[in-house]
């Protein structure tokens, strides 16, 4: 009988190939492994860093609550007749307003301070009194500011018929008059969670041909 032809490979190299094929699987399960915990460690992520999970459930009754805050930034007034701008640091304590306002190379404007039944404004070198901060304000100034309902304004509490929301209950936009009877309008266009709490960071004011930019850059509470 003829020999039959020998085996064109040997069972070595058989043993290697498979050897291979299942390191090679072993690999790409790994790699598969490592995938999916990516995948997952991102969705956690995004659900770490999402406001839902961080706002407090009952964040508008804190924040009405607060009596002592610290907020700085900058104003941009603008209107036919005047343009201008100073960074701020406003403070309320105890209900009662401090307001500091500078130059953007430092100098100070001017500083209120509401005492018991007046404000006390440093401008200019002198000292003056009266019993309407945004009279004060606005006679040595010339800047017109609400300053009496600024507590609401500010951090976006104002309570009004005319108010609206978004889908997070932040205030979009509301109007008020001030004790000298001027309509006041505001938008809310930017907001940040600090403290569990929704606080504005832009505001933009409106009176008459007036308008008032401001950019809130930090809150303290």
């Amino acid at each position: 009988m003829p020999e039959l032809p020998e085996p064109c490979f040997k069972a070595s190299n058989f043993t290697k190939n498979q050897s291979n094929m299942e390191s090679k699987e072993h690999h790409l399960t790994r790699f598969h492994l490592i995938l999916l915990m990516f995948f997952l460690f991102l969705n956690g992520c995004a659900q770490k860093i999402s406001p839902t999970q961080q706002q407090n459930q009952d964040w508008k009754a804190l924040l009405q609550e607060q009596t002592n805050w610290q907020a700085s930034g900058k104003l941009a007034f603008l209107s036919d007749t005047q343009r201008q701008s100073a960074n701020f640091n406003w403070q309320l304590k105890d209900n009662k307003q401090q307001l500091i306002l500078t130059s953007f190379i430092g100098t100070r404007i001017l500083s209120l301070t509401e005492l018991g039944k007046y404000s006390e404004l440093e401008y200019d070198g002198n000292t003056y009194l009266d019993q309407d901060s945004q009279k004060l304000v606005k006679r040595l100034s010339g800047m017109d500011l609400p300053v009496a309902h600024a507590p609401a304004w500010l951090t976006g509490t104002v309570e009004n018929d005319s108010n609206q929301y978004d889908t997070y209950g932040r205030l979009t936009s509301s109007s008020w008059r001030d004790e000298q009877g001027q309509l006041w309008q505001a938008s809310y266009t930017q907001y940040s969670l600090i403290d569990e709490m929704w606080l504005p960071t832009r505001i933009n004011l409106t009176h008459n041909t007036l308008k008032i930019k401001i950019q809130l850059n930090s809150w303290q509470f």
